[in-house]
């Protein structure tokens, strides 16, 4: 394939692009950007290619899409032909294309040990995790989405925590079972709307005035004692 030809609309974000990648005169492009320039967007949609599977616009997903990612002769581009690798990213796994990336025998078989090594790492750490927490949840999604946007990104949370557990001297909770602080029944209740309506009544300075008002503190205690 000497040229590859992209004609995107309202794909995960990118509004319009219509370039070409001349492969007659470079083997490889990287593409520089600042955050928020799509690039990851780009990718999403390369592997919605290789997953077969249609791009469409998150954010205004009424909006009709449009993916067209041909070769110099106008034939589109096979999914069997891609493979995103993206950052971070937990569940790319080993694969017949993973190891063709590594065409040196030494260097493939380095690159598979490493990551049963990490895969073995990550299991131990939730074995761990669920032990000290006496959790039945999903503990790779609740970390995940407790430090991320979402609840398929525990490598990315696990790196933007690291630097605060490094540091931290004392675990104070480390005996407080974490399914009872995250009740599904209480998640439940603060989710409902009648719960958001009082506490959005609440936040309202005159409301919370009178309440604060209408109740007796005993200072040299510090014991909360209803009024009359």
């Amino acid at each position: 394939m000497m040229r590859l030809n992209l004609d995107l609309e309202n794909c995960y974000g990118i509004k319009r692009l219509n370039t070409q990648f001349d492969f007659s005169k470079s083997k490889a492009y990287a593409i520089y950007a600042p955050n928020g320039a799509m690039k990851s967007s780009l990718a999403k949609t390369f592997q919605d290619i290789a997953d077969k599977a249609p791009s469409k616009d998150r954010i205004f997903p009424g909006r009709a899409s449009k993916r067209a990612i041909t070769d110099a002769s106008g034939a589109d581009l096979p999914g069997e032909s891609v493979l995103v690798v993206r950052p971070y990213d937990e569940v790319l796994g080993h694969s017949e294309k993973t190891s063709t990336l590594l065409v040196n025998a030494t260097l493939r078989q380095e690159y598979e040990k490493l990551y049963v090594e990490i895969d073995a790492a990550k299991d131990k750490l939730l074995q761990a995790l669920k032990v000290q927490s006496g959790s039945k949840k999903d503990l790779e999604k609740e970390i995940s989405s407790a430090f991320t946007s979402g609840d398929d990104k525990f490598q990315v949370a696990l790196t933007r925590i690291n630097q605060e557990l490094t540091t931290q001297k004392d675990a104070p909770f480390a005996d407080v079972r974490y399914d009872t602080i995250f009740d599904e029944k209480v998640l439940g209740f603060l989710g409902t709307k009648d719960f958001k309506t009082a506490i959005a009544s609440y936040r309202k300075e005159p409301c919370r005035s009178r309440i604060l008002q209408s109740q007796a503190y005993d200072k040299s205690q510090c014991r909360y004692q209803a009024g009359n």
